[in-house]
């Protein structure tokens, strides 16, 4: 069992985490640590093209990643919550981040273990499911570690959602997932 503390520290030395989110088990590290995003993607064996989401806990988390002051009384119809947007990216964002796209996936959370881990770390991290690509979501700690040795996990609950959140374009109001 790791502590909140545990994990700020393992997050700020570029290391990935395990914690639960709304729906499944998320995986994550700090989205501004271009080698732990690498690292990230061959942990995963997840193509480098499709980017990753970033969970946060207050809307001014994201400002350095996306145009939010722009977008903020249509993000906030459905934040904080089990709802991503899709926001135009800012310029100097990592691709590691965006992938293909010019646009950057964002979700406020209201999670209990999601707001405390943002709050503790005083920023957004990267959000992506606890699982190899192509495979089945894992569904508790225990597979996490059996999984990815060496991963430090929050332990805590999920949030009730069946299934990951929904995705969609604040541009086009498109849903893209869900």
């Amino acid at each position: 069992m790791n502590s909140l503390g545990s994990i700020i520290t393992a997050l700020k030395q570029g290391e990935i985490i395990a914690y639960p989110t709304e729906g499944v088990w998320g995986l994550g590290c700090d989205p501004t640590n271009e080698k732990a995003i690498s690292d990230l993607i061959v942990f995963k064996k997840r193509s480098a093209e499709k980017g990753f989401i970033l969970i946060g806990s207050r809307a001014d988390q994201f400002s350095r990643f996306g145009d939010i002051e722009r977008y903020k009384v249509k993000l906030l119809t459905k934040w904080p919550g089990p709802h991503t947007w899709l926001v135009p990216a800012n310029r100097n964002i990592s691709k590691l981040i965006t992938g293909n796209s010019n646009k950057v996936a964002l979700r406020l959370s209201a999670h209990k273990a999601v707001v405390n881990l943002c709050e503790e770390f005083d920023g957004a991290i990267i959000s992506t499911s606890a699982n190899k690509e192509g495979s089945p979501v894992l569904q508790t700690p225990d597979e996490i570690r059996k999984t990815f040795p060496g991963v430090k996990v929050l332990e805590g609950e999920l949030g009730g959602l069946e299934g990951p959140s929904d995705i969609q374009d604040v541009l086009t109001d498109e849903y893209i997932r869900g």
